[in-house]
């Protein structure tokens, strides 16, 4: 076979299904649930629409399961939220709120229904009003019984260091084992003393091992907590790279090893919430990376492999299959990671250039040679 014959073979791996893809990715997907309560005004869909980078509550997808907590399951994030009306000043009030919630929690988590599961308990408390409330206290101790719960901390612009001093000291002597973190949607707050990254690290630690890429995948916000899922999200594909080379084979037969790149490239792309804007978004990336992925292939190990000669003559082994598939995946997450940060803060990203051949292989070559030292 002449070696235009075999560069044709390759490049011809271009017919690609995004969305069935993506859906054989996502299929079997289990989604953890956070449930998110507090008093009324803490700040509870604030919190919920920084962090998850939409106004959840207003997408109608609202599921009412009781008067008071609605149960919210946006078709294109992996995770389930539970947002609760706030507990009202009144003894009556406060203590509806508590068998309410409470109740919710231990019905859900008591039935042995993983569906229903409430796996995290965010329990908001607003630093605007000063003080932590006998109800506050009393909940976050009932919910600690059921569940995995943490103090937020929320609107901490509106106290000073000495009032939030405050609140942290009667929540760790009432409550020593809760953790609690600090947070503001304020942009004047300086974002060293806000504890987002944490409360997102103490979320993610909380969580099975299988539910944990999931709940990093539903982030719209506060992207660096990512970047741990994403490393073990490549590495998940790389092992399978691995299992794909048993024996060495000609990069001729490299099929089966390119589709495994092409689909973590689609679930980095998914994962990092890319593909949220229109369809011309995917339509772009299908035809700018996932076209082009077998001529990356064929062309980068050319230059990575040495007296490697030719593309027909070029043998792909398990070190060789495993270290590109590493690097490939490393090079469009950076590629993802940075235009997800762009549209985060609403610039406009030319996602033709972003994900450009060129710019893809570059950052191949860097990370294989990381790989290879």
């Amino acid at each position: 076979m002449k070696e235009e014959d075999v560069k044709k073979l390759i490049d011809k791996l271009q017919y690609f299904d995004y969305d069935k893809v993506l859906d054989k990715i996502r299929k079997n997907v289990k989604k953890p649930s956070v449930l998110v309560t507090g008093g009324t005004g803490v700040g509870k869909s604030s919190l919920i629409n920084h962090l998850f980078g939409m106004d959840v509550a207003a997408t109608g997808n609202g599921k009412p399961l009781t008067d008071r907590i609605t149960r919210y399951e946006p078709e294109n994030l992996d995770v389930v939220l539970y947002d609760t009306l706030g507990y009202e000043v009144g003894e009556d009030k406060q203590q509806q709120f508590y068998k309410d919630v409470i109740g919710f929690v231990k019905n859900a988590n008591g039935q042995g229904d993983v569906q229903k599961y409430v796996h995290l308990v965010w329990y908001c408390i607003s630093a605007a009003n000063k003080r932590v409330t006998p109800t506050d206290l009393d909940a976050i101790a009932a919910l600690e019984g059921l569940t995995k719960v943490c103090v937020v901390l929320t609107q901490i612009d509106a106290a000073t260091m000495i009032e939030l001093d405050e609140m942290k000291k009667v929540l760790q002597k009432k409550l020593p084992k809760t953790d609690a973190f600090m947070v503001s949607i304020d942009p004047r707050i300086p974002e060293e003393k806000m504890q987002w990254g944490e409360l997102l690290n103490w979320s993610v630690e909380h969580l099975d091992a299988g539910l944990q890429l999931a709940f990093a995948q539903a982030l719209g916000q506060e992207l660096s907590a990512k970047h741990i899922q994403a490393d073990k999200l490549i590495h998940r594909y790389v092992a399978a790279a691995a299992g794909a080379v048993v024996c060495p084979l000609p990069m001729t037969d490299s099929a089966a090893l390119i589709a495994i790149q092409t689909t973590m490239a689609t679930h980095l792309f998914n994962f990092w919430g890319i593909d949220r804007g229109t369809d011309k978004i995917k339509e772009v990336f299908v035809n700018v990376v996932v076209a082009n992925t077998g001529r990356i292939f064929s062309r980068s190990l050319l230059k990575l492999i040495p007296g490697a000669g030719s593309v027909a003559a070029a043998v792909v082994n398990s070190g060789v299959a495993t270290s590109f598939t590493y690097a490939f995946g490393r090079a469009v997450n950076e590629v993802c990671y940075k235009t997800a940060s762009r549209m985060a803060k609403g610039e406009k990203v030319d996602i033709t250039s972003a994900f450009a051949m060129d710019v893809i292989m570059q950052l191949i070559q860097k990370y294989y040679k990381k790989n290879a030292v």
